[in-house]
């Protein structure tokens, strides 16, 4: 029987992407820089590619910090901007964005109503508690937990570890994990024995070796499976 479901954040509750694609306008603007439209798939595939490195543990989170925005403004030309500087503002821009992905409240005010609700994140404790009250979606979940937290990230079986050393009498499989990434949610709940539901937002294939229990396009279609 499910008692619990962990549910990521970024790209499953919140639209990064519109989040993002917000925080890196205003940065811009802090800088006096000019934001162009073209741009931001440009830091979308270099972001990716950076928490795909961390996902794998090739990198840390400081690293992926550090890299991401001399290489995004490498990109343009643009040199004489301290990519850490711009980090620090791009971050607090993200904290202040909290654009909710279509059905999210919905959802977790169907699920909250039948099982405990739980953030399962590799994002900043405080940053994603912030986005989450702001889009009104905080009050859902009984507890939040991310790998700054936790001092692990997903898809590690060690995140898990903590978050069931943090529940009452909730064993693995009588969890569910809904997560967008086939790499950090996942494969990490089906190695720690939870039931997957992969929120395929993107439409996107499947990846090699990594099968979900259920696979959705939207979070609407979750209410037929929970």
């Amino acid at each position: 029987m499910i008692k619990a479901v962990f549910i990521d954040i970024d790209d499953t509750l919140l639209d990064f992407s519109k989040c993002a694609e917000y925080s890196m306008s205003e940065s811009f603007k802090d800088f006096g820089l000019q934001f162009e439209k073209f741009m931001f798939p440009v830091f979308e595939e270099i972001n990716a590619g950076l928490w795909h490195r961390l996902e794998k543990s090739e990198i840390t989170k400081s690293d992926l910090y550090g890299k991401r925005w001399f290489t995004v403004l490498g990109e343009f030309g643009i040199t004489n901007i301290d990519g850490y500087e711009f980090e620090k503002h791009f971050q607090k821009h993200i904290s202040e964005s909290a654009e909710k992905v279509d059905g999210a409240k919905d959802l977790l005010a169907y699920l909250s109503s039948k099982y405990k609700i739980y953030a399962a994140s590799n994002g900043p404790q405080e940053q994603q508690i912030k986005r989450l009250k702001k889009a009104k979606l905080l009050e859902y979940f009984t507890d939040v937990f991310t790998s700054e937290l936790l001092g692990v990230q997903k898809p590690e079986s060690a995140f898990f570890d903590n978050c069931f050393g943090n529940l009452d009498n909730i064993r693995p499989e009588e969890a569910v994990l809904i997560g967008d990434s086939l790499h950090a949610d996942i494969s990490g709940g089906i190695k720690y024995n939870m039931t997957t539901i992969w929120f395929n937002k993107k439409n996107s294939g499947k990846a090699e070796n990594i099968l979900p229990d259920f696979t959705v396009n939207s979070l609407t279609e979750i209410k037929n499976i929970l």
